[in-house]
């Protein structure tokens, strides 16, 4: 730029400037040709060089990083608003090779697995007609050579290996069921597997329903068996939990008891109303949190994965002292479902402790959450129609998916990691 004729400011200037701008946009370079007026010739120009100028392109939409959702029932490509969320991840309970990236916003990959039955079968309730095979032993869905290929394509992305592992089957369908130990064995194949072809891959847990004291054992139990079997801690870079409030027993509708645990019961709350509860909420993503710094694990993130209101139902939310109910409340009002998600949202951005939270994360409990779910208006098992943010028929958007939208971007900086 130095050999530029001095006769000519105003060019040189402009090429200064236009210099100092390529180094802060994004460019993609074009090539000008710069007349200038030949001194000697007046009314002619000539072309003596070409300057090569940045052409200005509009950056990616920021997304917010830390909000994400399940996607359940369709290719979230089918929605065209899909976009206007800004959402940074979603999951799928899938793994995917190409996954769809709407505003390259990130791809969860989740390995399913089930404890081996004898039966042959991938879900089965019944424990005396069709038990565990022995010795015991665990199916990864889908195989690995298929998880190998994910792997490879997709460098760099989160793992959930497993989810909801401490549910029971139950008649007509199930999750990922696996005794404590098996769930050990078959975390320390897939890391192993998973890292061994992508080191830059983050491999997490599964989620477990809810961050109570039976789930919390079901977790003690995978954690020591991990040491037992391998003489080392259990390599975790990602700790994943889900934060549902669900009664924990074997014969009613809830979380039922996690798998190779003797009790018969665990937390059972006066009223479903407390599967809204935002002081029960707040509890059991502490008491995770605990769990994580007991075990020398506090400086992990933390993801919620799962979360939301399934409920549909009238359920009493305060009783007297004679059993009688003093005030009833409906799940299947869309004031109360939206509520408690913008609840949820403020609370996962705002809730710090540096006692137990994430330091490097200003002392955040949780740094990135999944609302369950993108598409989930009551086809699947009769859960809360208020809480998709797209009907999955019509594909447009639901007045819960323009409340997660307006969120999402009235907090795009805090929201953006």
């Amino acid at each position: 730029m130095d050999r530029l004729p001095q006769r000519f400011p105003r060019l040189r200037r402009f090429l200064i400037l236009a210099g100092i701008l390529a180094l802060f946009l994004p460019v993609t370079p074009r090539s000008f040709a710069l007349e200038q007026a030949d001194p000697d010739t007046p009314g002619e120009t000539t072309v003596p060089y070409n300057v090569f100028l940045p052409m200005v392109t509009s950056q990616a939409p920021k997304l917010s990083t830390r909000l994400g959702f399940g996607a359940l029932l369709s290719p979230v490509t089918q929605y065209p608003e899909i976009e206007s969320l800004r959402a940074g991840w979603y999951l799928d309970w899938r793994v995917t090779q190409n996954p769809s990236r709407p505003l390259n916003m990130e791809y969860v990959q989740v390995v399913r697995l089930h404890q081996k039955l004898a039966c042959g079968e991938r879900f089965n309730h019944d424990r005396n007609a069709c038990p565990y095979t022995v010795p015991y032993d665990y199916n990864v869905y889908p195989d690995t050579s298929a998880i190998l290929a994910a792997v490879q394509a997709n460098p760099g992305s989160l793992w959930l290996i497993g989810n909801e592992m401490d549910r029971r089957d139950w008649p007509g369908g199930g999750q990922d069921e696996l005794l404590p130990e098996v769930y050990a064995t078959a975390y320390h194949d897939l890391y192993t597997l998973i890292k061994g072809a992508d080191p830059t891959a983050r491999v997490a847990i599964g989620g477990v329903i809810q961050a109570t004291p039976l789930r919390l054992q079901y977790l003690d139990l995978i954690w020591q068996s991990y040491q037992d079997q391998y003489g080392q801690t259990m390599p975790v870079d990602v700790w994943n939990v889900h934060n549902f409030i669900l009664k924990e027993d074997l014969y009613d509708y809830g979380a039922s008891i996690p798998p190779g645990l003797s009790q018969t019961q665990g937390v059972i709350y006066a009223t479903d109303w407390s599967h809204v509860d935002q002081s029960l909420f707040d509890q059991q993503i502490r008491a995770f949190r605990q769990w994580m710094k007991d075990k020398g694990q506090q400086d992990k993130p933390l993801v919620v994965s799962e979360y939301g209101v399934l409920y549909r139902h009238w359920a009493c939310e305060t009783w007297d002292g004679n059993g009688q109910c003093l005030s009833w409340k409906n799940f299947e009002d869309p004031q109360v479902v939206q509520g408690f998600m913008l609840w949820t949202f403020d609370y996962f951005l705002n809730t710090k402790d540096c006692s137990i939270g994430l330091a490097s994360d200003e002392c955040r409990l949780v740094q990135s959450w999944a609302w369950y779910a993108l598409d989930d208006v009551g086809q699947s098992g009769g859960f809360n129609r208020y809480a998709g943010l797209f009907d999955p028929t019509t594909k447009a958007i639901t007045d819960t998916g323009t409340k997660f939208r307006d969120y999402s971007l009235a907090n795009l900086d805090a929201l953006n990691q």
